[in-house]
């Protein structure tokens, strides 16, 4: 399939689907639930981190799945939107989409300073971008995490289960699967991960500020 060709309309196109996945991954949704629900910053509670993890040790296993269903719908979105808006053009720019509506969770506008850690939005992306990979493997990864009490192994099991399927696919010339897709499923993840430990070195000082004042009362 020859790719269309490039014009200012598509361009512009697609800066304005880049801005608005931009702005629909900062919604800055622990943040609203968490003020709504305790008239506190989250950011100032647990970890510091404003994200569906930080919400379920705050606030309980059901508002954190309610929070990472939300934030995973962000994700959704956007490439639904790029998907819609621009189906010439479907591919890359949803890939962009998604990438912008992760950083978007990460350092939101809204928020004018770091949110969270753009897992759920990432997760969200994939399972809109590549659903025959996603798909099967999103149940044995919201299991593992179930049974083993732990989000951190089920988003690895997502990532990692996603990206080996994907290469599968991108193997075999029947499925029509293009490494372009390949490598987007190994990067985002990696973007992910870059941006957690980002928030895990920037949480540090805060976290201890936080322990300090806790011995003083």
């Amino acid at each position: 399939m020859v790719p269309p060709v490039l014009t200012w309309n598509a361009l512009f196109l697609a800066a304005a689907l880049v801005a608005a996945a931009y702005l629909i991954g900062s919604i800055p949704t622990a943040y609203l639930v968490v003020r709504r629900l305790r008239g506190q910053d989250i950011r100032r509670l647990g970890d510091g981190n404003s994200g569906a993890e930080n919400v379920g040790h705050l606030l309980g296993l059901n508002a954190g799945i309610s929070v990472a269903a939300l934030d995973t719908a962000k994700g959704l979105a956007v490439i639904l939107l790029a998907r819609l808006l621009a189906p010439d053009y479907y591919q890359g720019l949803a890939m962009l989409a998604g990438a912008a509506a992760v950083i978007g969770h990460s350092w939101p506008l809204y928020l004018r300073g770091p949110g969270g850690r753009g897992a759920a939005t990432a997760v969200g992306v994939l399972l809109g971008l590549t659903p025959l990979t996603a798909g099967p493997v999103l149940l044995p990864a919201l299991g593992i995490a179930y049974l083993s009490r732990s989000v951190t192994r089920g988003l690895a099991t997502f990532f990692i289960g996603n990206a080996a399927l994907a290469g599968v696919f991108g193997y075999y010339p029947r499925f029509d699967y293009p490494w372009s897709l390949v490598g987007y499923v190994i990067i985002l993840p990696v973007l992910v991960g870059i941006i957690h430990y980002l928030s895990t070195r920037r949480k540090r000082p805060a976290a201890a500020t936080v322990s300090a004042a806790n011995e003083r009362e």
